[in-house]
């Protein structure tokens, strides 16, 4: 059986695509890439655009396990969006990744409690 194309809306408000194989008390996300909507004025309205990203961008896995609890909901994609999303997953997920410089500059060490002080920092919009 292929898994079918969905988009997860989560309880952090993140809203992922992916393929999707239900377990009882989670879900497998394959591929996973995450929707971030911007909304902007144009003209009097505003107006709503998408971005795609890699929801796990320097992770090795290419599945992730999601509690079924984190879930808000599921839909399929719409059809008119798969051969996008398959595009997203060859660029994002079957290419080599091509990195410059390291993932963190100087010769700085960190210990997990660091490390897990400065990614809650981004998650809360504190640092940038």
């Amino acid at each position: 059986m292929s898994k079918e194309i969905s988009i997860v809306k989560l309880m952090d408000g993140s809203t992922v695509v992916g393929k999707i194989e239900y377990g009882t008390d989670c879900i497998e996300i394959e591929h996973p890439i995450e929707l971030v909507s911007n909304v902007a004025p144009v003209g009097a309205q505003l107006g709503e655009s998408i971005s795609l990203r890699p929801w796990m961008a320097i992770s090795e896995e290419t599945i992730f396990v999601v509690e079924r609890m984190q879930i808000i909901t599921i839909g399929l994609l719409d059809k008119n969006f798969e051969g996008g999303y398959e595009r997203m997953v060859e660029t994002i997920y079957n290419q080599p990744t091509q990195w410059s410089g390291d993932l963190l500059q100087g010769d700085e060490e960190f210990d997990i409690d660091t490390l897990t002080e400065l990614a809650d920092a981004v998650i809360k919009k504190q640092i940038h």
